[in-house]
């Protein structure tokens, strides 16, 4: 049994409606009455839609070239000065078609001007690559390694020469810096929040929780050699060792009433201003100039990166979890310590739990005169000033103490079903962060990389990410790139 695939291309012209011979795109061949190889197998699909798309991209292209023929201006047929070719890039291969060049018409020319050629093809595809294909190919990088991503797409799709490892690392960045631009030109059109009385809290949010992460830093070999000629050039005694740098980047995750949660991260060094950065995720995701909401985050310094200086962040709200752990600890260094008394042990982790409920109904004030008291009384204890619990007391009452702007009634907010720990931004530091760049692959990374990376990622998992929007900011990119050359 044979199997003959043509291909008939119908001309769409009113004055002619010829069509062309049929071109032969496959044949596939089967051994009659069996059923050993049912349908196509992959290699002969992938070869089948090559094939087709290399037929259907050639006859557009040179349809849409019978009309660049002539001048706009005057109509006057444009000379012919000589053909070459150009590779374009599809999600079915790449396909090589004719871009003639022509001479351009004198009739826009100045005087005395010499006289210049024109590509139509190559001027209207600069990119030489698809919307499909970067898609395809920023997408599955979001998920996967650079190199993993790549053999997927080249064993599903007729993709062999197509794509590359650096092709697909390319187009993370290239993607990554249209999105970031997006989003920086949004925080210079977004509206200023508004001051008064009148601010309320935001009915669509329920609450915001900021975290950070940290990546190795993958610093290049000409870096590696400056800071070793720099090191040499310093005398024994002034020589220091120099530390290893690390790629900070921070993730937020916003919960709503009317849909599902929605992700944010960036890298530190890589935005000019991180209380921008979170207004601007607020405003996209509902957040009205005279609305404020509520942001959630631990002790470890992300309140300052991320969310200080914020106009559409209501206030800070210490995690419950972080809390409970410095209780935790004072409480295990009661049963370790040798010099408090067997049966003195039970009333001391009594009084450490009260201290804990205390904090829970926003009593801070009893509660760190609670852990002082309890301190004061086991200082008759000898050998106690030396001891684990001693030190975990005094760091206990000085935390509490030092973050008591931001302690709350917890109890009230736990009854009232609104959130009391940053679990939400953890969790979306192992979504966003830790799945694709740290725990599985153990990877360097630049600040540049990472931050694109992480703005790609984040459009996918918020489904923001699609074939139409990425075609736009791509037109948008190639505008402003020639904006640019021009004013140069």
């Amino acid at each position: 049994m044979r199997l003959i695939i043509e291909a008939r291309v119908e001309g769409d012209q009113a004055s002619s409606a010829a069509t062309e011979a049929a071109t032969t795109i496959a044949v596939v061949e089967r051994q009659d009455r069996s059923v050993a190889d049912l349908g196509l197998t992959l290699a002969e699909g992938r070869a089948l839609l090559a094939e087709v798309q290399s037929v259907l991209v050639s006859h557009q292209a040179a349809g849409w070239m019978a009309d660049q023929l002539t001048c706009c201006c005057c109509g006057s047929v444009l000379a012919h000065k000589d053909s070459r070719s150009i590779v374009m890039r599809t999600v079915f291969g790449k396909v090589e078609m004719q871009s003639p060049r022509l001479w351009a018409c004198s009739c826009g020319a100045k005087q005395g001007e010499p006289r210049r050629s024109v590509s139509p093809l190559s001027k209207v595809l600069p990119q030489r690559v698809t919307p499909e294909l970067e898609y395809l190919q920023a997408k599955w990088a979001a998920h996967l390694p650079y190199q993993q991503a790549t053999k997927l797409l080249q064993e599903v799709l007729p993709l062999d020469q197509g794509i590359s490892f650096g092709s697909t690392r390319r187009r993370i960045l290239a993607v990554g810096h249209a999105l970031d631009a997006q989003i920086e030109r949004n925080i210079v059109s977004s509206p200023k929040p508004e001051q008064g009385d009148h601010v309320r809290e935001s009915t669509r949010v329920g609450c915001v929780s900021v975290d950070s992460a940290w990546l190795s830093f993958s610093s290049t070999p000409k870096n590696r050699k400056a800071a070793r000629d720099l090191a040499e050039l310093k005398s024994p005694w002034t020589k220091k060792i120099t530390q290893e740098r690390h790629v900070n980047i921070v993730a937020g995750r916003a919960t709503f009433t009317d849909r599902t949660p929605h992700l944010y991260a960036y890298v530190h060094k890589q935005v000019p201003s991180a209380a921008a950065r979170l207004d601007q995720f607020l405003h996209t995701s509902g957040v009205g100039p005279n609305e404020r909401v509520t942001v959630i985050s631990d002790d470890a310094g992300e309140f300052g990166k991320a969310v200080q200086n914020s106009g559409l962040a209501r206030g800070r709200i210490l995690d419950w979890f972080h809390i409970a752990m410095k209780f935790k600890a004072a409480e295990n260094s009661v049963f370790g310590s040798a010099v408090i008394e067997p049966l003195q042990r039970d009333s001391v982790t009594t009084e450490i739990e009260h201290a804990k409920w205390l904090v829970w109904h926003g009593n801070v004030g009893k509660s760190v005169a609670r852990i002082k008291a309890l301190d004061a009384l086991l200082m008759a204890s000898k050998g106690y000033e030396f001891s684990t619990l001693w030190w975990n007391l005094r760091r206990l009452s000085c935390y509490i103490h030092n973050n008591n702007g931001t302690l709350v009634n917890y109890g009230a907010r736990y009854h009232k079903g609104l959130p009391i720990s940053s679990s939400i931004a953890e969790s979306a530091v192992n979504l966003v962060v830790s799945h694709r760049m740290a725990k599985k692959q153990q990877m360097r990374w630049t600040d540049e990389g990472a931050h694109c990376l992480v703005q790609v990622r984040v459009a996918v998992l918020n489904g923001e990410f699609s074939v139409e929007g990425l075609a736009e900011l791509t037109k948008m990119a190639c505008a402003n790139s020639s904006r640019l050359r021009q004013a140069a």
